[in-house]
């Protein structure tokens, strides 16, 4: 597996994102409960419509987890991967 930029926090990818939730079978709500996140704030939401596009690191571990995420880089944005 590859390793995760050395940031405090990294971009995500909006089209990955929603792609792996529908995988799952599961609204953003579920996915934000699952990796701990107020479901009421609409964060998933923002971050598939990349109205926000970073998140720390530990809510991308999180967001890894609630999603059954096996290879991390995959749910990284091409920006984020390159430029490490």
């Amino acid at each position: 597996m590859d390793e995760l930029p050395a940031r405090d926090s990294v971009e995500i990818d909006r089209f990955q994102l929603r792609r792996l939730r529908h995988q799952q079978r599961c609204t953003q709500a579920e996915i934000a409960e699952r990796a701990g996140i107020s479901a009421d704030s609409g964060y998933i939401g923002h971050l598939e419509r990349g109205t926000r596009t970073h998140v720390s690191r530990d809510t991308f571990e999180r967001l890894c987890v609630a999603l059954a995420v096996q290879d991390r880089p995959e749910l990284l944005s091409l920006n984020t991967a390159v430029a490490s």
